[in-house]
């Protein structure tokens, strides 16, 4: 258990009344304890050894539980990563810092300087040692007041392995540091091995484009949190107009029902209560990735102060964290979805009728409730792009920007929600397929050359190309599976190629892979080397399990596929396929097996290419493009 020590309430814990160690949340009511404390208090709690069963009681609220295996469920509780934030925080604020040289020798004595050079703190007695040392007499050493003013830094500049000895070499194979002797035995077969003096002369270079990427992610944290504590907002006027709406309801309706009433606002409290929470953690994830990275823009922002070995270290370190952060926010920013609360009021209670079973139920609106095997589509709007005459693939952009290509006058279009054409850009060869990536960014592929383009949509929506790949034969399909680019390129003899790249273009490695045709074909990942990809010219969908065999597989071949092209999955994992000639698109599962045409005989479906399904605004939409149209379907719920 945790010292006792003056902390805000809301880091103890309600048991032992001391800061939270590991804390965990209880399911329902959420109130939160110690790891520990909870599990000795259900311990406490058995109502029958022998069978293993628990009754116990929330010990804030007296919410009653009913579980099995005390121990294991416990070790599934979340955790709660608010109070985890909010207690380093406090230690942050209450430590004093001592020296690090007494610290080692598991003594404690408060810091009076900081050595720059040995990157330490020092007492009164190590600060004379340390000016008297033949090693360290010329380091300049300042006062502790002084540092502390400053950013909270500490880089060790001595090697893990050999503590003795300093670092001086850089191993850009491994990306780490390490001392000669670490470079001659362990680095000494590495391509890429420069001195840190070397490394640290120009770093200063990269700070502000770092600091741009990661002032961009404060602000894209700033928007969520707004868009999300609006949305909280919101919710609670829906919830008091919906609680209004059953007051004055079951105020017609006589006492017998009045059980049923309190019942519902049970339920509606309840549901608004879970939902807020849901709401909540959503803006304390953000709330999170943004304090992670305001520690780093500071240490930029003070990178005078550095030591220039100690500053590419720490441009090292914030590199990796500015990747993790900018995946980590667009993650949250694909998977939260607006909800809102909604009531169903029974017909019966409608017509006062005795015998009616409920008053009402509560109902979280959001994309969930589809079921993409039996939803039926509909046709929510059909978008000409100007200019085009065929249009041949389509992606949805960070959920509200829609990309497509014409590849018989070589443009690319942005377009809005609302199918309104915001910018386009000409093209160095003939375009067909997209994907699209992080960041606002998206791939091209394009023959005549062989080239794939990667693209960036800047805030004033115009294009921008970032990078072309020349590659020898034509580019046709691609995807993106996690952070895998996907090409399929055309081989000269039977099948196709497939190539693997990052997502900074850099060549990762291919496969050829038989039969099938590149031709006019689109692909889909279904894992990192397991792939769906459409035969033009034979009307078949193929597999292939490349860490298996490079052969492909038939998944599907059938008189209602005709010269099937584009192919995509749903957020389920169902593999939709657009075919050219029959003009329809056919359904399967995650596993290939045929489900339905989900779109057939639609007099507004002509020769489709491409085809996503994807988040687009508010819901999951089906984009499909038709020579120069895009058609956008909705799923009814």
């Amino acid at each position: 258990m945790a010292t006792k020590t003056s902390v805000n309430d809301l880091i103890v814990c309600p048991i032992c009344y001391e800061i939270f160690q590991d804390p965990k949340s209880l399911p329902q009511c959420l109130h939160t304890f110690c790891k520990s404390c909870i599990k000795s208090y259900i311990s406490s709690s058995v109502t029958d050894n022998s069978l293993k069963k628990t009754d116990f009681h929330c010990p804030v609220c007296r919410k009653c539980y009913h579980v099995t295996n005390p121990e294991e469920w416990v070790d599934t509780l979340p955790h709660n990563h608010l109070i985890v934030s909010l207690t380093d925080q406090e230690k942050m604020e209450n430590r004093e810092p001592s020296c690090d040289i007494c610290n080692r020798q598991d003594k404690s004595q408060p810091a009076i300087s900081w050595c720059p050079e040995c990157c330490e703190n020092l007492c009164e007695s190590c600060v004379t040692f340390h000016q008297y040392s033949r090693l360290t007499m010329e380091h300049k050493v300042c006062n502790i007041a002084e540092q502390t003013q400053k950013i909270n830094l500490s880089v060790d500049l001595f090697c893990k392995q050999h503590t003795s000895r300093r670092l001086e070499v850089y191993c850009f194979d491994h990306e780490e540091p390490c001392c000669l002797m670490c470079a001659t035995i362990s680095h000494r077969k590495c391509e890429k091995v420069n001195s840190l003096e070397d490394c640290a002369q120009n770093c200063n270079a990269d700070i502000p484009n770092i600091c741009s990427e990661m002032e961009d992610i404060q602000k894209a944290c700033d928007t969520e949190i707004t868009r999300v504590t609006g949305d909280m907002k919101s919710l609670e006027k829906e919830s008091t107009n919906i609680e209004q709406r059953v007051k004055t309801m079951a105020d017609e309706i006589i006492t017998a029902v009045r059980d049923k009433e309190q019942i519902l606002l049970d339920n509606l409290k309840k549901a608004g209560e879970e939902q807020s929470m849901l709401l909540q953690n959503v803006v304390d994830e953000f709330l999170e990735v943004k304090k992670k990275i305001e520690h780093d823009v500071q240490i930029l922002k003070n990178s005078q102060d550095l030591h220039k070995i100690a500053l590419f270290l720490e441009l090292k370190r914030i590199g990796k964290t500015v990747s993790e952060a900018q995946v980590g926010v667009i993650k949250l920013q694909k998977e939260y979805k607006t909800s809102t609360l909604d009531v169903h009021i029974d017909e019966t209670v409608n017509k006062f009728h005795s015998s009616f079973d409920t008053f009402g139920k509560i109902k979280i609106k959001g994309q969930n409730e589809v079921n993409y095997q039996s939803g039926q589509l509909v046709l929510e709007k059909s978008v000409t792009v100007e200019g085009s005459s065929r249009l041949t693939d389509v992606d949805v952009i960070d959920g509200r920007y829609l990309v497509t290509t014409c590849d018989r006058i070589k443009l690319v279009y942005i377009l809005d929600e609302n199918g309104i054409q915001l910018s386009s850009l000409n093209l160095n060869g003939t375009p067909w397929g997209i994907a699209a990536l992080q960041n606002a960014t998206f791939c091209v592929t394009m023959r005549n050359p062989g080239l794939i383009g990667f693209f960036k949509i800047h805030e004033n929506h115009l294009i921008s190309r970032e990078k072309e790949l020349k590659i020898s034969q034509n580019a046709w399909g691609i995807c993106v599976y996690e952070n895998i680019i996907v090409v399929s390129m055309e081989n000269k003899l039977n099948g196709q190629v497939f190539r693997f790249y990052d997502q900074e273009g850099n060549y990762c490695e291919e496969y050829t892979i038989s039969p099938g045709s590149s031709l006019y074909g689109g692909v889909i990942a279904t894992s990192k080397k397991s792939l769906l990809f459409t035969h033009h010219h034979e009307h078949f969908l193929f597999s292939v399990d490349m860490n298996v065999s490079k052969t492909a597989s038939t998944v599907y071949k059938g008189d209602n596929m005709k010269y099937p092209i584009g192919v995509t999955r749903d957020p389920n994992g169902n593999v939709y396929v657009a075919c050219f000639e029959s003009n329809n698109v056919l359904q399967f599962d995650e596993n290939g097996k045929f489900i339905r045409e989900i779109i057939k005989a639609d007099p507004a479906v002509k020769n489709p290419f491409g085809i996503r399904v994807k988040g687009f605004g508010d819901d999951v939409k089906l984009i499909l493009t038709t020579q120069e149209k895009l058609l956008v379907y909705y799923f009814v719920k």
